[in-house]
């Protein structure tokens, strides 16, 4: 038992530290991009974006999830011979729907540009993305099996990878593009990403070779999943996503739209969307990063634990995130509520978007547990629940969308975003703690946070304006972060036992480590 925990605190370790160092790169990335083409230039390529989401989802369909679950199922009941077979009909399985994504995609480039999103604009870099498509479902089917055997550094070197060559091809040619125009700056960025897209594809390929010759993978069993048994669990999930990302996008095109009749032009309509969604979203998701790990790493997990009917683990381990993910989220949501302007100045040299951060910050905390909640049902076999709850929000939001925006504009958006948020995020986590009869300890995971966070932000934003130092946000985001700390010990929101946990795994017989089921000494 204490072997397992090792590998999971260690893969946990690893994914964090690479999930933060990919989570910062992308925020500076996105920083570069807005000062390079302005804010109609982050509302066109959102939307873009938007369009690139909704065809990814069609061309995964599911698969990353469902392989990750069903690996690490057959990994816990000793089947280790199904795991390739798995794998194999996962491929399959992804590149026919990548197929129909590339179809669909290129082909409806022209009508997708012209008639949902208005802006011909869009239309070569759509095209370029479609190309794409077969590549971003092969490295999510590899990428699922490799959490699922608990070896994600191999996955974490073809995000490197893909990242890389991204930003290499955008930052060296981007000089080049921006006079001609935001139509080909877009696609220089599309060019971009689908070239990662395909050398990340070869490179988890690579990876996946070498790693099926194991000895420990090469023992055979009856296989009892066929691409249709797998297309069953992945199904749900993939419309889960469909809907979750069909809706995003809906709400992405019909924004501007709803802004433009509210009297906006569409310049200032691109501008509005683009601040929210291309610049203020993205800094509010920034402190995620610090749970993506987690909330990858507890699908098989919490599969695993499923499967072999230890109830009492799968409520031990929601328990220990859902902690784990309040306490950050709330630390969050007072920093951007306290130094928002600071943090706008700072960031985008904008007031503006310090106050829309401000206003938008209390939905942190419903945003990050209803991703990790997300996972969490789908690793307990309830994709089905999410799927009707993700169309209910869709039918909410778009009603909003189309009968309050054009009324009161910029307001009406952001009441979009607070409802669905709220309306969302609460069937999702009351379906979960029914399912595991989990008790939510909201004095320790709330009540107390909310009095740490506004100790520790008021101590630190009136220690620097008394010496006048307001400028410097950086240090005051450390200072902040470490006065909360403190108050969680004080509070006793972090017990010692939740210290021990960590550090008894580590204590006693490290040589006994599996080194090689983790893969780290070779990664390194």
């Amino acid at each position: 038992m204490k072997i397992k925990r090792k590998k999971l605190i260690l893969n946990a370790l690893l994914l964090t530290i690479s999930t933060m160092t990919f989570g910062i790169i992308n925020m500076f990335f996105r920083v570069y991009l807005s000062n390079k083409i302005g804010a109609e230039g982050m509302g066109l390529f959102q939307l873009i974006m938007s369009i690139n989401a909704v065809a990814s989802t069609l061309a995964i369909s599911g698969i990353r999830v469902t392989i990750t679950r069903l690996v690490a199922e057959e990994l816990g009941k000793g089947n280790y011979g199904n795991i390739r077979k798995l794998v194999h009909k996962g491929l399959i399985y992804a590149l026919f729907f990548s197929s129909i994504a590339f179809i669909v995609l290129y082909n409806g480039a022209e009508f997708i540009s012209n008639i949902w999103i208005k802006d011909s604009r869009a239309i070569i870099s759509l095209k370029i993305l479609a190309c794409s498509m077969p590549f971003v479902s092969v490295c999510c089917c590899f990428a699922g099996y490799f959490y699922g055997v608990r070896k994600v550094m191999k996955s974490v070197t073809a995000d490197v990878v893909e990242i890389c060559t991204m930003m290499m091809i955008i930052c060296i040619f981007i000089g080049r593009f921006l006079p001609i125009g935001l139509e080909y700056t877009c696609a220089l960025i599309s060019v971009g990403m689908a070239v990662g897209s395909m050398f990340s594809a070869l490179y988890s390929y690579i990876l996946y070779i070498f790693e099926k010759n194991q000895p420990s993978y090469s023992s055979s069993s009856n296989s009892k999943w066929s691409i249709f048994n797998i297309g069953f669990i992945a199904f749900p999930i993939a419309c889960s996503s469909y809907v979750q990302t069909s809706l995003r996008t809906a709400e992405d095109i019909l924004i501007p739209n709803a802004l433009r009749q509210y009297g906006s032009s569409s310049s200032s309509s691109l501008a509005i969307f683009g601040m929210i969604k291309g610049m203020v979203m993205p800094i509010l998701n920034f402190p995620s990063i610090f749970l993506a790990s987690f909330s990858t790493l507890i699908i098989p997990e919490i599969a695993e634990s499923n499967a072999l009917n230890k109830n009492k683990m799968v409520n031990y381990i929601i328990a220990k995130v859902f902690k784990f993910t309040l306490l950050i989220a709330l630390f969050a949501t007072g920093l951007f509520m306290i130094f928002s302007k600071e943090l706008g100045l700072a960031i985008y040299k904008s007031e503006e978007v310090g106050y829309i951060m401000k206003i938008l910050a209390p939905l942190i905390p419903l945003m990050y547990l209803d991703r990790i909640v997300d996972g969490s049902l789908n690793a307990l076999n309830q994709q089905i629940y999410t799927l009707k709850y993700n169309l209910m929000d869709m039918l909410l939001r778009i009603f909003i969308i189309l009968g309050i925006i054009p009324k009161k504009g910029i307001e009406g958006f952001i009441l979009v975003l607070f409802v669905s948020t709220i309306f969302n995020a609460s069937l999702s986590i009351n379906r979960l703690l029914k399912v595991t009869k989990l008790e939510f300890e909201i004095v320790d995971w709330v009540i107390k946070p909310i009095i740490c966070v506004t100790i520790s932000s008021y101590i630190t934003k009136y220690l620097f304006l008394f010496f006048s130092l307001e400028s410097l946000i950086f240090f005051q985001v450390i200072i902040d972060l470490i006065l909360y700390t403190i108050c969680l010990f004080i509070f006793k929101c972090i017990r010692l036992k939740d210290i021990r946990w960590f550090t008894d795994a580590f204590k006693k017989d490290v040589k006994t480590v599996d080194w090689h089921s983790i893969n780290i000494y070779k990664q390194l």
